[in-house]
């Protein structure tokens, strides 16, 4: 196969919104058809804070995710017009967030001169310094990891479905008790909140023992992240959020928020240095794709599963439009193996006719799992 020729010019959009009313502001501020734009289903955690509150059933309110990825020219432009229709301003609506993508491969050619009117977004409050914590944990664990993180300091945590490949399979007996099903955790906090939570989630979730999970850090480029993540009812007082979020803004910043380093601290082995390497694909043809990722040294795969949000295919004989499911696969590993798993991955593809798929990679500093 001939060298691989990146492109360097792209960033990964998300926006997560009530399912409620995702769609309809979606269909209002995207372009008709942007060629990489996925609607997943999750769900969102709700903390009670309240103690008469744990004998009511728990809430977990239906989510959207959207992710984007687009070239920057019209990132910004793209970012605002979602912040602006979503009133991501107001408290409790959503989040909007971009991440730098280092490196970008299309199998193939896309059309990104779409033309979007700027619109004025001087007033729209984007933070920089964040950073996301995705999480991959074992089914039924999601809520309580998800907690921890709130009591830490983040905000409503999202939670999507999905599968693990790869790390069940080298686990011998064990395996057994280790489902192939997975639920992925992901949140946006600043940066003097990102330490305590990402260790308040290894800690609930036992993350650092064999087969529970796998936790990473990412940094964001700039967002802003309204998802409510308490419940209280409408004629309560201001949740702990609110209060925080509001001396936020008499200190002007979080860096108040950081949290003492003293105390005793359990030593783990931490990964240092990785990239994210992330392939979307037709649903159904990433089996194969995710064999040959191992074969060339992945250490494992997180898959989700999400489809087109615009520009369905119309059925033969119908006005009916069909959306492509698709596999969002994503690979843990280091930046030496990125080409060697790319090209591996794409022999495998030209193999089974896949004509249709594309890559991209983000920097991962930090990450922890299982190391035996």
């Amino acid at each position: 196969m001939e060298p691989l020729v990146y492109q360097h010019n792209f960033s990964l959009i998300t926006v997560i919104l009530p399912k409620s009313n995702a769609e309809d502001i979606l269909q209002k501020s995207l372009p008709s058809s942007l060629h990489t734009d996925i609607i997943i289903n999750a769900r969102g955690t709700l903390y009670k804070e309240k103690w008469y509150q744990q004998f009511t059933p728990s809430v977990s309110p239906e989510q959207r995710v959207l992710e984007m990825l687009v070239p920057n020219h019209l990132k910004d432009t793209l970012m605002d017009h979602i912040a602006i229709a979503c009133k991501l301003d107001e408290n409790g609506i959503g989040a909007v967030y971009s991440i730098d993508c280092e490196k970008t491969f299309f199998l193939k050619q896309y059309d990104f001169n779409q033309s979007m009117s700027k619109i004025e977004s001087e007033n729209i409050p984007y933070k920089d310094n964040l950073f996301g914590i995705y999480c991959t944990a074992q089914r039924n664990t999601a809520d309580e990891i998800a907690t921890a993180a709130i009591r830490a300091g983040s905000v409503g945590p999202t939670v999507v479905f999905g599968q693990g490949r790869g790390i069940r399979d080298r686990l011998g007996l064990l395996r057994i008790a280790i489902s192939p099903e997975k639920e992925m955790i992901r949140l946006v906090v600043d940066n003097y909140d990102t330490e305590p939570v990402f260790e308040a989630m290894i800690q609930e979730g036992r993350l650092d023992t064999p087969g529970m999970g796998f936790i990473y850090i990412i940094p964001i480029q700039k967002g802003i992240v309204n998802i409510p993540s308490t419940a209280t009812a409408k004629n309560e007082l201001a949740s702990r959020h609110q209060m925080i979020k509001a001396i936020d803004e008499i200190q002007g910043g979080s860096a108040w928020r950081i949290q003492s380093e003293k105390g005793t601290k359990k030593q783990r082995k931490y990964l240092n240095e990785l990239k994210r390497l992330t392939c979307v694909v037709e649903r159904g043809q990433g089996d194969d794709l995710i064999q040959a990722a191992m074969n060339a040294g992945a250490p494992g795969a997180s898959v989700t599963y999400g489809k087109e949000s615009g520009g369905g295919q119309s059925r033969q004989g119908s006005s009916i439009t069909v959306n492509r499911e698709l596999e969002i696969i994503e690979l843990i590993v280091s930046p030496d193996a990125v080409d060697t798993i790319v090209t591996e991955m794409l022999n495998t593809a030209k193999l089974n006719q896949i004509t249709d798929l594309y890559f991209y990679t983000q920097p991962v500093p930090k990450a922890l799992t299982y190391l035996g």
